[in-house]
């Protein structure tokens, strides 16, 4: 499958974030010498622009940010409502935004491929699960950064 189900889409949406603050997933990217590199990103650094496309803020100058610019390819693991979620990407950098408030690497990326794993013998009950210091603060923050993701 190459496109998002109705489940991850709506996890993935930008929309009710306060609702899914608690929410991390892992970004996978392969680093130079070939290892997997695992990195945490939250429900604002990425939106889907599409059931086939995604958007992603990284902090400019981390291991995935450079991963990702040099390879192109990543591996998204998300836990949402009873199902794992595993989503190869390949992505392309957007150009930096003259009034950006944060400073961060935007990606433009298309789904390869997606893959639902929902077991029938066992209910899924939680993924990587997070608590903010200061939500207040991080969710203005997650708003700003999915609003530049959409330009």
């Amino acid at each position: 499958m190459s496109s998002m189900s109705d489940r991850l889409f709506e996890l993935l949406d930008g929309n009710r974030l306060k609702e899914k603050q608690h929410e991390a997933f892992v970004m996978q990217t392969v680093s130079e010498d070939g290892w997997p590199h695992a990195a945490m990103i939250s429900a604002g650094e990425i939106i889907a622009t599409s059931r086939t496309g995604l958007r992603i803020a990284l902090w400019k100058n981390t291991t995935t940010a450079g991963n990702l610019i040099r390879t192109g390819q990543a591996q998204l693991a998300a836990w949402w409502k009873g199902a794992a979620h595993y989503v190869k990407m390949q992505c392309e950098p957007l150009p930096p935004l003259a009034d950006a408030a944060f400073d961060r690497e935007r990606f433009s990326c298309r789904i390869v491929s997606v893959k639902e794993d929902i077991a029938k013998y066992a209910d899924l009950t939680s993924g990587v699960s997070i608590q903010l210091h200061n939500p207040e603060e991080v969710l203005k923050r997650w708003a700003v950064t999915l609003e530049e993701l959409k330009r």
